[in-house]
């Protein structure tokens, strides 16, 4: 999503998150997994053995690759049943049991390897008996998945951590706070939620370079973490945003905790490649449970605390009170709420497309549907200036109409096209607004089969089981459906299969100078495995030179975006003068 993606280009690098305490150990964990993927042999590494129960005895078909995966020099060291086995780490698998004591006809299994070497490796046997009496063979393949379990460690850590911190992600600091809270209410001592932000990053990244910005970051991590105490949690919610949740902390030692942390920041230059670098944050707190009750009121009260913080200058803090947002939070709602009904009954809501192609120098037939909105004054609003408060009012649900309004009624003019549309979570969650929007769908169920509908990843896995139920109703009326974002929020195979998802669109953040990125082309290729996989097709966003185009085509992705492609315009050369997507003016005009 082009809103998504220049919020995050705003905020640097985007949402993440990180693990416990240390950021430097987490980052040096994910490149131990790196390295080991690396350094493991060929995934598609594999030999074969026959077994001779009357002899107890192995005989490998290719020596040599035996050789490799068992990590030895002579594959005949390995000659019997009993020399394999002693190589297995822990229990043998039971039907492997059954299937060598002629109990079971045949096996699969996975297990680690203690090899000859000493290291550790991970494989795959499977096998079957044939022939009869004196002949009876059991015939089975051993095939390294090493590489295989490297991938499904480090997305498994990454599910978890923030790649560039090594702290908890926002998702998992969320679910921290709740904990929090419902132990404070518990045993009724106090908690704090800090959201601490980097003073003046974006000067950084002018003056010294986004290399040294995220020496700043992950320098600025480690600090706070080791001022915590072990059971309080630190995670990277934004891009220069840390979450630290806080136990046993009143209103009396808030002020303290603060200062030790802003201190702590700010007591010695950050060293960079290109300088040293002179670093502050400023912290929002609200307390907890008293001023919230749940996790995503503590971080919007803690982020309007933060806002505070900032506005006394750099390296201050401020505490949530009841004054200090909710007047001028009522006032700014106030104010977007006129703006966005306004635009909506003067029709001043377009749509923006940007094109999507599977090859550079394709006429485009496809494109994403990019909400926009004029002011009065004939100024464009920029999306997030008006989409979280959309949300925030209850207003969404009447953009995410809007835009599908228009998206049908362009399909209706231009037959050979297809458009993507992007809802947003609260209208999939509201079941009137939802039927409200398959209805407009059954409505027009000939044009509904050239449009694909999206959902952020992140907002998949906050509602899972709202979003399986909407994706199987759009989908009977022959919508496509995709996930917008791939790849931020580390959604589960099984989500993934019981959504039937159609198109995988690749977070921008990933593809950004993949072509000069060894992690993200590793991470991309994982991505594209996944999506193979499950039968879906890929789609990379924020392509934007032709390096990383022509690499992205060369790991297999099926379709390109981005400002290389082509900027999204409200009005492109293919639609017609005076289409629906024009404001009543120009229409009256075209007529």
């Amino acid at each position: 999503m082009v809103e998504h993606a220049e919020a995050l280009r705003e905020e640097h690098s985007g949402e993440g998150g990180a693990t416990t305490q240390v950021s430097h150990t987490g980052a040096r964990a994910l490149e131990a997994v790196d390295q080991r993927s690396a350094a493991a042999p060929d995934n598609a590494l594999q030999t074969m053995f026959e077994f001779d129960p009357a002899k107890n005895q192995l005989l490998w078909s290719d020596e040599v690759s035996a050789a490799r995966i068992l990590g030895v020099e002579d594959a005949r060291e390995v000659s019997t049943l009993a020399a394999f086995n002693a190589l297995i780490e822990g229990d043998a698998d039971q039907s492997r049991i059954d299937a060598f004591s002629g109990d079971a006809h045949s096996y699969c299994c996975e297990f680690r390897l203690r090899r000859g070497d000493g290291e550790i490796h991970w494989v795959e046997e499977r096998g079957g008996w044939i022939g009869s009496d004196q002949s009876r063979r059991l015939i089975s393949v051993i095939r390294s998945i090493e590489s295989q379990k490297q991938r499904e460690e480090r997305l498994s850590w990454l599910a978890r951590n923030d790649e560039l911190t090594g702290l908890l992600n926002r998702v998992h600091v969320r679910r921290e706070i709740d904990e929090t809270i419902a132990l404070a209410k518990a045993d009724g001592a106090g908690a704090a939620y800090l959201m601490a932000g980097i003073d003046d990053l974006g000067a950084v990244n002018a003056d010294f370079g986004f290399e040294a910005a995220d020496k700043v970051i992950v320098e600025i991590s480690e600090r706070l973490a080791a001022q915590l105490a072990p059971q309080d949690r630190i995670g990277r919610v934004a891009g220069t945003k840390f979450g630290i949740v806080i136990h046993r902390c009143g209103d009396d030692e808030l002020r303290d905790v603060c200062v030790r942390l802003m201190n702590s920041v700010r007591e010695s230059v950050i060293e960079t490649k290109k300088g040293g670098v002179a670093a502050s944050i400023c912290i929002g707190a609200v307390g907890l449970p008293h001023h919230a009750e749940e996790a995503n009121s503590a971080m919007a009260r803690a982020e309007a605390a933060l806002d505070s913080a900032k506005r006394l200058g750099k390296s201050s803090w401020s505490a949530y009170s009841e004054k200090t947002d909710p007047v001028s939070m009522r006032r700014r709602n106030t104010h977007m709420s006129d703006v966005i009904l306004t635009a909506l009954n003067d029709r001043r809501v377009r749509l923006a497309f940007q094109p999507i192609v599977t090859d550079l120098h394709e006429t485009p037939k496809k494109f994403e549907c990019l909400i926009r909105m004029r002011g009065e004054d004939g100024r464009e609003i920029p999306a997030p200036e008006f989409i979280p408060p959309a949300e925030r009012l209850g207003l969404v649900h009447l953009l995410d109409r809007r835009v599908l309004e228009l998206a049908i009624n362009t399909l209706a003019v231009c037959p050979n096209i297809h458009l993507n549309v992007n809802i947003s979570m609260e209208t999939v969650k509201d079941f009137v607004w939802a039927e409200g929007y398959i209805a407009h769908l059954r409505a027009n169920q000939e044009l509904a089969k050239r449009i694909c509908v999206e959902l952020t990843e992140t907002q998949v896995i906050d509602s899972i089981d709202a979003s399986i139920e909407f994706v199987s109703e759009i989908k009977k009326l022959g919508c496509s459906f995709g996930i917008d974002d791939f790849g931020a929020g580390y959604t589960s195979f099984r989500n993934l299969k019981a959504m039937d998802i159609d198109i995988l669109k690749i977070d921008g953040s990933f593809v950004t100078g993949v072509s000069s990125s060894r992690d993200n082309q590793l991470f991309v290729r994982t991505l594209l495995d996944l999506a193979r996989n499950f039968g879906m097709q890929s789609v990379a966003e924020w392509v934007d030179n032709e390096a990383d185009a022509m690499l992205l085509k060369g790991l297999g992705v099926d379709y390109l975006q981005g400002y290389l492609i082509g900027k999204p315009e409200t009005n492109p050369g293919w639609l017609p003068e005076g289409a629906p997507n024009e404001p009543p003016a120009r229409r009256e005009r075209m007529e």
